[in-house]
């Protein structure tokens, strides 16, 4: 049985290592299509996004996560994934919101044979305050919406193996009852 997902999803892998190039506009424009498409919790839609592409600023950026923050250096574009936390209806299901979306940047950006991995903000640190509330600085975002994570993308600088089927964690799946 032909499984196209499947095929996607296995040789996506986080890549750290970005060649230089320039990725098209209308390439990271489909990318952000397929973000907002993905669900959300009642279909309130509270997941928001910023799409860098000025080297400086993505440096910036990396700055405001004092651990792992800079793997997004190097990359073409970062999107910055953010949840309208102020919303008491959408503020329940933010984390899982933000997440289903950057699935959806991840698998996107593999489609296009590009490299992408996801930077944690949540709960981190930066120099002089919250990761979130330095990065929200950066990028003016205004008070009521929440940093969940980093989807770095670019061309691919580093080949990793597609994972195979005997890598995956079959054992982990159980039917009808553990």
């Amino acid at each position: 049985m032909e499984n196209n997902l499947f095929e996607l999803a296995r040789k996506r892998r986080s890549v750290r290592k970005y060649a230089p190039g320039r990725i098209d506009d209308e390439v990271i424009n489909e990318i952000m299509k397929v973000a907002a498409a993905a669900p959300t919790s009642f279909g309130h839609k509270p997941v928001e996004y910023v799409v860098v592409r000025d080297k400086e600023v993505i440096e910036r950026l990396g700055a405001c996560k004092v651990r792992g923050g800079s793997q997004i250096n190097g990359a073409d574009t970062v999107v910055v994934v953010m949840v309208k936390t102020a919303d008491e209806k959408a503020a329940e299901f933010w984390i899982e919101d933000g997440a289903i979306a950057s699935a959806y940047i991840l698998l996107a950006v593999e489609q296009y044979g590009l490299g992408a991995c996801w930077v944690h903000i949540r709960n981190r640190m930066g120099r002089e305050a919250t990761s979130d509330e330095e990065i929200r600085a950066i990028l003016g975002v205004p008070d009521g919406y929440t940093v969940l994570n980093f989807v770095a993308i670019g061309e691919k600088g580093e080949e990793k193996s597609p994972y195979e089927l005997k890598d995956l964690p079959m054992q982990n799946i159980h039917f009808e009852k553990f």
